[in-house]
């Protein structure tokens, strides 16, 4: 899987020199059982050490990881409106981050207290399908405990938490970089 930082950076240095997204035959895949396997990630990439450019997805569209993973790629240095736009000079000194999610599990209410904000990502839909929010593990000093994680909850969620309006997963992932 840590390949998967390889393809990142690929198809980063084939869309910028492009201008189009590859297929799987126009970078170099070294690991080709990857491109039998059907799972999801989570690209971040980091330009002086601070979050840039980042997407996903939660279930698997693609017909495999590396699709997945070009996929996510493009659309984070694409359409993620959040960041200022990608420039090749962004290649310089830029740091990749995939997480390979290995596992997702619904919550029952009330089990965030289950989880550990060291190993594990907590993933909130609104039961009504309109509104996701992510909180990645390790992200916040401020993310010590479970209890942590409601108050940053509702920061993103700008309203209070409800678990009764809310589906919870806890995501788990390997996690591969290049620094």
């Amino acid at each position: 899987m840590k390949e998967l930082v390889d393809i990142s950076l690929k198809v980063v240095e084939y869309y910028i020199k492009n201008k189009k997204e590859p297929n799987e035959s126009e970078i170099d895949i070294k690991d080709k059982s990857l491109l039998k396997q059907k799972w999801c990630v989570f690209v971040t990439f980091y330009k002086n050490w601070e979050v840039r450019w980042s997407a996903w997805n939660v279930k698997e569209i693609e017909g495999n990881i590396v699709l997945e993973t070009i996929k996510s790629v493009i659309s984070a240095i694409s359409q993620d409106n959040r960041f200022p736009a990608f420039w090749e000079s962004d290649l310089k000194d830029l740091r990749i981050r995939v997480d390979y999610i290995k596992s997702r599990d619904i919550l029952s209410e009330w089990k965030i207290n289950l989880l550990d904000p060291f190993k594990s990502w907590v993933l909130v839909m609104s039961k009504d399908y309109i509104s996701l929010w992510i909180i990645l593990p390790n992200i916040s000093s401020k993310l010590l405990s479970w209890e942590d994680f409601i108050p940053i909850l509702e920061a993103k969620m700008w309203k209070p938490f409800s678990d009764k309006d809310s589906y919870i997963y806890e995501i788990k992932t390997d996690v591969y970089t290049n620094y």
